[in-house]
């Protein structure tokens, strides 16, 4: 491996060296910087001595005998990745066999030379330290990362919470305006506005709710819409059955979705529904790659399929349509069913 790639010029590496005899010592020195490497070596002998070096000072590099007087390797190496993990930790012994090495290895060594073998200790010491580059490049990385996501998700939830305040500052005004008004029509207006905030609100709820998400779950908030619609509504006396699969579809596609689904509902609710009981079945899946959202009864009237549908070809269900590009039916033809809306997506969730 090459020198300069791991190490710079002007650069001496600190290495902390546990071994009992001073021959040894010596014969690691000079093996090190035969190869040319700039180096500092600090040797120690006891459990102590490693302990304070290892806890009060930094090192570039741990070497360590495997057996030593009332003090082994194994145990150094456990104080090792305990007070300082990121350090590499070499093995220098001469009586380590294969499987103590393998043991070894598996807490956390970085690597192990035979001393009658020193010839490939340089070779070792920089390998070891590319890879302990390595990791702490990747851990900054990773950290940078995570400091990234957190300042995002701290964005988001500021966003979040501002929405939702705008959003029920405007209910609370559209609420007041309807209270004051007096005359029918404008009370009429104020009350599909608010219904259609509260859409707003809702998908809005279900989509950042929690850490946020860039999915809809287009599913869990017709139901909902459905289930809050038929038991507010005045003079309604509905009751919703639901043949649903889970949907998702693009977070971009939600606002437009919740408004075209609560126009649909409210119109249904509103003409089709008027002063009667029965059933609202919906129905939503995903069919020929189009999300398919169906409200049906056992039978509708002609005249209440023909109400509904005049009713709603207003501007604003003809514009969520077309922002949509979704298909809206009202199959006159087919009692049950008194409308059908369909929805180009890419997939189903």
């Amino acid at each position: 491996m090459d020198r300069a790639s791991v190490i710079s010029s002007d650069r001496v590496l600190r290495i902390l060296l546990l071994e009992d005899s001073a021959l040894d010592a010596e014969l690691v020195r000079e093996t090190l910087t035969d190869a040319r490497l700039p180096i500092s070596v600090e040797r120690v002998v006891s459990a102590d001595e490693f302990t304070r070096a290892v806890r009060d000072e930094t090192w570039d590099l741990i070497l360590a005998d495997y057996l030593l007087p009332a003090f082994d390797g194994l145990h150094a190496l456990e104080i090792a990745r305990e007070m300082s993990r990121a350090t590499p930790f070499v093995f220098v012994s001469g009586a380590l066999g294969e499987e103590v090495a393998v043991e070894a290895l598996k807490r956390g060594a970085t690597d192990y030379v035979l001393k009658d073998k020193l010839e490939r200790l340089p070779a070792t010491v920089l390998r070891a330290l590319a890879e302990a580059r390595e990791r702490g490049e990747k851990e900054r990385a990773q950290d940078a990362l995570r400091q990234m996501l957190d300042e995002r998700t701290a964005l988001l939830h500021e966003l979040d919470h501002r929405v939702k305040n705008n959003l029920q500052l405007l209910l609370s005004l559209i609420g007041i305006e309807y209270r004051q008004a007096e005359d029918g029509p404008a009370r009429q207006v104020l009350g599909r506005m608010k219904e259609r905030m509260q859409a707003l609100a809702a998908a809005h709820r279900d989509l950042y709710d929690g850490q946020g998400s860039t999915r809809f779950d287009a599913s869990r908030f017709a139901k909902g819409l459905c289930e809050e619609l038929t038991s507010s509504i005045p003079g309604v006396r509905i009751t919703p059955e639901f043949e649903i699969e889970t949907v998702e579809v693009e977070a971009a596609k939600a606002a437009a979705m919740a408004l075209l689904f609560n126009e649909i509902v409210v119109n249904a609710l509103t003409h089709a529904y008027k002063e009667r009981q029965g059933k609202l079945k919906l129905r939503l899946r995903i069919e020929d790659g189009a999300l398919v959202f169906q409200i049906a009864d056992d039978a509708f009237s002609p005249e209440e399929k023909q109400h509904a549908k005049e009713s709603a070809s207003g501007t604003i269900l003809k514009a969520l349509a077309r922002q949509l590009n979704a298909n809206v039916e009202w199959p006159l033809d087919d009692p049950a069913i008194l409308v059908r809306v369909a929805i180009p997506v890419r997939d189903g969730g």
